[in-house]
Protein backbone atom coordinates (compact mmCIF):
# COMPACT_ATOMS: atom_id res chain seq x y z
CA UNK A 1 0.00 0.00 0.00
CA UNK A 2 1.09 3.19 -1.05
CA UNK A 3 1.56 6.16 1.23
CA UNK A 4 1.88 10.45 -0.01
CA UNK A 5 4.17 10.95 2.90
CA UNK A 6 6.42 9.30 5.79
CA UNK A 7 6.53 10.51 9.49
CA UNK A 8 10.24 9.81 9.98
CA UNK A 9 11.44 11.46 6.69
CA UNK A 10 9.56 14.71 8.04
CA UNK A 11 11.07 14.74 11.42
CA UNK A 12 14.81 15.06 9.66
CA UNK A 13 15.22 16.93 6.89
CA UNK A 14 18.57 15.15 5.79
CA UNK A 15 16.51 11.56 5.49
CA UNK A 16 13.66 13.70 3.47
CA UNK A 17 16.81 14.93 0.77
CA UNK A 18 18.41 11.61 1.08
CA UNK A 19 14.97 9.68 0.46
CA UNK A 20 12.68 11.65 -1.29
CA UNK A 21 10.09 10.32 -2.63
CA UNK A 22 11.18 6.77 -4.00
CA UNK A 23 10.18 4.57 -0.80
CA UNK A 24 6.50 6.23 -0.31
CA UNK A 25 5.26 3.64 -3.36
CA UNK A 26 6.25 0.58 -1.25
CA UNK A 27 5.54 2.35 2.56
CA UNK A 28 2.34 1.23 4.36
CA UNK A 29 0.98 2.66 7.77
CA UNK A 30 2.85 1.11 11.16
CA UNK A 31 0.16 -1.14 12.79
CA UNK A 32 1.05 -0.22 16.26
CA UNK A 33 1.38 4.36 16.17
CA UNK A 34 -0.79 4.35 12.43
CA UNK A 35 1.25 6.69 11.07
CA UNK A 36 2.61 6.41 7.37
CA UNK A 37 5.98 5.57 6.71
CA UNK A 38 8.12 4.79 3.64
CA UNK A 39 10.13 1.33 3.06
CA UNK A 40 13.68 2.75 4.13
CA UNK A 41 11.96 3.55 7.92
CA UNK A 42 10.09 0.31 8.18
CA UNK A 43 11.69 -2.91 9.74
CA UNK A 44 10.43 -6.29 10.56
CA UNK A 45 9.56 -7.41 13.91
CA UNK A 46 8.58 -11.56 14.67
CA UNK A 47 6.87 -13.25 16.63
CA UNK A 48 5.39 -16.62 17.85
CA UNK A 49 1.84 -17.30 18.14
CA UNK A 50 0.66 -18.53 21.62
CA UNK A 51 -1.78 -20.94 20.36
CA UNK A 52 -0.15 -22.98 17.86
CA UNK A 53 3.59 -22.28 17.74
CA UNK A 54 3.30 -20.70 14.40
CA UNK A 55 6.17 -17.74 13.78
CA UNK A 56 4.76 -14.36 12.55
CA UNK A 57 6.08 -11.41 10.86
CA UNK A 58 5.12 -7.54 10.33
CA UNK A 59 6.63 -4.48 9.27
CA UNK A 60 6.48 -1.49 11.92
CA UNK A 61 8.25 1.97 11.64
CA UNK A 62 11.83 1.97 13.20
CA UNK A 63 10.68 4.65 16.12
CA UNK A 64 7.91 1.92 17.41
CA UNK A 65 10.86 -0.66 17.23
CA UNK A 66 13.42 1.66 19.04
CA UNK A 67 10.60 2.56 21.64
CA UNK A 68 9.62 -1.26 21.94
CA UNK A 69 6.00 -0.11 21.56
CA UNK A 70 5.90 -3.17 19.48
CA UNK A 71 5.94 -5.50 22.67
CA UNK A 72 2.80 -4.15 24.10
CA UNK A 73 0.47 -5.17 21.05
CA UNK A 74 -1.74 -8.25 20.98
CA UNK A 75 0.64 -9.55 23.95
CA UNK A 76 -2.37 -12.17 25.03
CA UNK A 77 -1.36 -14.12 21.78
CA UNK A 78 1.91 -12.87 21.14
CA UNK A 79 5.33 -13.75 22.34
CA UNK A 80 7.89 -11.90 20.67
CA UNK A 81 10.79 -12.60 19.70
CA UNK A 82 12.24 -9.14 18.38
Amino acid sequence: MAVSRCHECEQDPLEKRRYGGSGLAEGSACPICYQPTCRYHLTTVRWRWRDGGQLGDTLICKACKRSYAHRSWDVANRDWIT
